[in-house]
């Protein structure tokens, strides 16, 4: 409703405006059947509008916890560029464009636990500081997110995911210990994927 009416006065400026213009042509009553139409026209377009980004806004307030400043990070223009096999400390300041390969040659630490010949797939390293605390990885669109330590992939401890939030599709939380430790991307359908890691305690 808020935005409702955030877009309202706009919509009401612009329709007066144009019939002030076809009033001041001295055609008022000839032309307003068409006055008519236009408005209606006018606000049925204002109303769908509304009408279509309400689901959006609603579904990315759908996720199990809050998404709204991973989603910030993952929308803000020039993300840091990585590329498969570089090495990163966290924590981070802002997203992450992680560069990716077509699967079937990523050399994967871990088995992908899904995608066919057509995904794709990338590894990077991760320098995790003391103490041992719970990391959430949030990512822009459908993938399978590993993080191996010690060569085994940690099973995650919570999972959320949204289908019709611009720029978010899921965010996962690990009990990550301190040391290095690896996160693989799988089962991509682009080559490239922009992803958040940020402290989730």
């Amino acid at each position: 409703m808020r935005y409702i009416l955030r877009q309202m006065p706009e919509a009401v400026v612009a329709m007066a405006s144009l019939a002030r213009a076809v009033r001041s042509g001295g055609r008022w009553r000839a032309a307003g059947t068409g006055v008519a139409l236009v408005l209606a026209a006018g606000f049925l377009a204002a109303g769908g509008a509304v009408a279509g980004a309400q689901p959006v806004a609603e579904d990315c307030e759908r996720a199990a916890w809050p998404l709204a400043a991973d989603r910030a990070l993952l929308s803000a223009p020039d993300p840091r560029r990585v590329t498969p096999g570089d090495t990163l400390v966290l924590p981070l300041d802002g997203a992450l464009r992680l560069g990716l390969v077509p699967q079937a040659g990523a050399n994967l630490p871990v088995p992908p636990r899904r995608g066919d010949g057509g995904a794709f797939a990338g590894v990077m390293d991760l320098k995790v500081p003391p103490p041992e605390r719970v990391w959430q990885v949030t990512v822009s669109a459908n993938a399978w997110i590993d993080v191996v330590v010690d060569g085994r992939p940690l099973t995650p401890i919570a999972f959320t995911g949204v289908h019709a939030c611009p720029g978010l599709r899921k965010s996962l939380r690990f009990g990550i210990p301190s040391g290095d430790v690896r996160l693989q991307v799988s089962g991509v359908e682009g080559a490239w994927l922009d992803l958040v890691i940020t402290p989730a305690d």
